[in-house]
């Protein structure tokens, strides 16, 4: 048996699988605009650090989301392929 005949056959029967949610789509929000938080005495840089954290946050997340995986599916086929030539071995 090949590796995708298994992949294909295990998806078929999906009993243990259960759905990951997909996450939301928003762009990343640069804005700066003084909400009330962070000191006045910094010149904004408090707000600024804020929004560009919660802007890297994002886009590091959603790059997550799609390397993640397909980085996952690729160390699993190769584990099957392996472990599939042991056993044949």
């Amino acid at each position: 048996m090949e590796v995708d005949e298994f992949v294909e056959e295990s998806a078929a029967s999906p009993a243990s699988l259960r759905p990951v949610p997909a996450p939301a789509s928003r762009q990343p929000s640069l804005s700066v605009v003084p909400d009330g938080k962070g000191a006045a005495g910094d010149g904004g840089e408090a707000l600024l650090r804020e929004a560009l954290s919660r802007a890297s946050r994002e886009v590091i997340e959603k790059i997550a989301w799609e390397v993640v995986p397909e980085l996952a599916e690729t160390i699993i086929r190769e584990e099957l392929e392996r472990l599939m030539k042991e056993r044949g071995a």
